[in-house]
């Protein structure tokens, strides 16, 4: 009887013992990613950015079909950290023995108030332009803040730091497990068929922000600049002097541009390339050569001395859907130009040179 007594005794205790384990975490949704340096756990805003979380979980349970692994079978386990940057990503997401880096299926951005990169940890989807999210994602090593709007924040590091930061290319993910603590999340169980639909739901909603966004802007234009031409809108500011520049022309030139938004940048004596500033810095243009994008060449190449344009070139003739992210400078917020944003530029020609 006494052993009975005793065997109960450490049913209880071992019970109890794991009912510790198993609340360690605080209601939510969670992934352990077991790596080769250590543990790692991730907390997943699924109520935030939901697609982002349900394609995740779905492709690290198996519970969503792929293009490249079998229905049932983990994306992720023994897959490899395939990039790293110091002081800025680790990103992995291509499944072992693959070199795929799409699950065979995109779901759009999902741009949330208040979840942001500005701190190591942020946990985001990879993509090569906007509505491109697949199976890859990272996770930050410092404040990546300039990525805001751009790339989805899906979670944040709540253990495993200290490993994180010891991770090097070709480092291996043993397994990720899903942990669910609660009620909401433990009903967050993404199918193909419900990741599917949240996909589609998505898709429309993207739309018609965008759709509202493009009519913002064409409104806020047509106000500034009503008699800007078609095209390469362009409109004369001040009236230049002398002939007209043509291919080899040498322009010196600055600039002043901004968003929509109102946001501004300068140009930079390297190139004339785009800056966070106040203060237009000289540059050398060659008509015919040097190029800083498409819709900026053709709205300058007919410039004189000292005539000044105003020019609002459209995303398609700017920097597209891949932006532009110049190198950073230290001690420097970093400065980009987010995928499809239409540029307005206030140029102003200093000084025009016959080429050689």
């Amino acid at each position: 009887m006494r052993w009975i007594v005793v065997l109960l005794a450490c049913l209880v205790i071992t019970g109890s013992q794991a009912q510790k384990k198993k609340t360690t975490y605080a209601d939510g949704l969670y992934a352990e990613v077991s790596t080769t340096k250590g543990l790692i756990v991730l907390q997943l805003e699924f109520e935030k950015a939901p697609v982002a979380v349900a394609s995740f979980v779905g492709l690290a349970e198996g519970t969503i079909d792929n293009a490249v692994l079998a229905p049932g079978k983990p994306y992720y386990d023994g897959s490899r950290w395939h990039r790293v940057v110091p002081g800025h990503v680790i990103q992995c997401g291509m499944p072992a023995n693959s070199t795929a880096g799409s699950p065979g299926y995109e779901y759009p951005n999902e741009i949330v108030a208040g979840l942001s990169h500005d701190h190591a940890g942020a946990v985001g989807v990879a993509n090569s332009g906007p509505h491109t999210n697949g199976s890859q994602w990272y996770i930050t090593l410092a404040d990546r803040s300039y990525l805001d709007g751009d790339y989805t924040v899906f979670g944040h590091v709540v253990k495993g730091m200290e490993v994180i930061t010891t991770i090097t290319q070709e480092d291996l993910i043993k397994t990720i497990k899903i942990m669910r603590v609660g009620k909401a999340a433990e009903s967050f169980r993404p199918t193909t068929g419900s990741f599917r639909t949240m996909v589609e739901e998505t898709k429309i909603r993207v739309r018609e922000r965008e759709e509202q966004q493009r009519a913002e802007e064409e409104a806020y234009i047509r106000q500034q600049w009503p008699d800007a031409r078609p095209l390469i809108r362009y409109q004369v500011i001040a009236e230049g002097e002398g002939a007209r520049s043509k291919p080899g022309t040498v322009l010196t030139m600055r600039y002043t541009g901004k968003f929509p938004n109102g946001e501004s940048f300068v140009s930079t004596a390297d190139d004339g390339k785009p800056w966070y500033g106040t203060n237009p810095e000289p540059f050398s243009y060659v008509v015919g050569t040097t190029s800083i994008n498409p819709g900026f060449d053709a709205g300058v190449s007919r410039m004189r001395k000292g005539e000044k344009r105003v020019l609002i070139v459209p995303a398609d003739q700017a920097y597209g859907a891949g932006g532009y992210y110049p190198p950073e400078r230290k001690g420097e917020k970093r400065f980009h130009v987010g995928p499809n944003r239409t540029l307005i530029y206030e140029v102003e020609v200093l000084a025009a040179a016959p080429g050689k």
